[in-house]
Formats: structure tokens, sequence, C-alpha cells
């Protein structure tokens, strides 16, 4: 009978630990840097602010998203890096993309006038807690302002 507890005892506690993760919440972008300004591909760096609520910690081993601003395609996101993220916590991850001047051009009037412009983020990331992975998918959806004139100094 013993036996018997301890074993759903440890089935309950294994259950628990193994449950799905809860997605990341998107926080917004920061920082927007252009490395590379150019007639055709274009090169960007930001920062991907996103909060954790989870109460452990994460290691996100892959994330892949396409990026879309106000419903058009802007770009695709992917990173291949293994990041630690913190337990119930705000962490920036950082990406460089390669983004097309007609996504640009799509956009231009909100981006010069410095207008807030719909981010959607839609993809699948890879997590992992020790020796458990797992894949899960990512959407999210912001309203913000992407200052390129910052992002030109």
């Amino acid at each position: 009978m013993r036996l018997y507890k301890l074993l759903l005892l440890s089935l309950v506690i294994l259950t628990i630990s193994c449950s799905q993760p809860k997605p990341f919440v998107f926080k917004g972008v920061q920082s927007i840097k252009i490395e590379k300004a150019s007639w055709g591909k274009n090169i960007f760096k930001a920062d991907f602010v996103y909060e954790n609520p989870n109460n452990f910690s994460l290691s996100l081993q892959k994330l892949e998203a396409d990026i879309f601003i106000n419903d058009q395609l802007f770009t695709h996101y992917k990173l291949d890096t293994t990041f630690s993220i913190p337990a119930e916590a705000t962490f920036k991850l950082p990406a460089t993309m390669q983004v097309e001047l007609t996504a640009l051009l799509k956009n231009s009037i909100d981006i010069i006038f410095n207008r807030p412009m719909k981010i959607n983020v839609k993809g699948i990331s890879t997590l992992s807690k020790g020796m458990f992975t797992r894949t899960i998918p990512i959407e999210f959806e912001t309203t913000q302002k992407l200052n390129l004139a910052e992002a030109l100094r």
C-alpha cells in the first residue's frame, strides 16, 4: 500500500512538472538600429522585449516567426542561439532582420510621421526545462511607434 501511494505521488509530481509552459508575452520592440540601408535588402537590429509568465526558468532553443506591420508581412525572424530565460521576468531577445525596401515603403507614411503601427508576431518557439523540450506556437499583437529617425543615428 505504501509503494502504491509513493508511485501515485511520483506520478502527480511528474505530471505537474511536465505541464505546458505558458507562452511569453510580447511587450514591444526597443532600440531599433539600421545596420545597413540600401535599395534592396536593409539590415535592422532591434531588441524584442518579452515577459516570461512562468514561475520557472526556461531555455529558449529556437524561435522562428513572421513579423507583420499593419497586417503586411514585414520580415521573417529566426533565432538559433540558446537563451536562458529567468522565471517571471522581462527579458530582451536581440534580433537581426533583413527587410526589403518595398516592405518599408508600404508603411512609409506611418514611419515618417511616427504614427503607431500594429505589429504582429506569428511563429513557433522551442523551449526546454531540464530534459523536457516543447515547441509552442507564439502569436502576439501590439501597437507601437517605430521611430526610424532615431535608428539612423
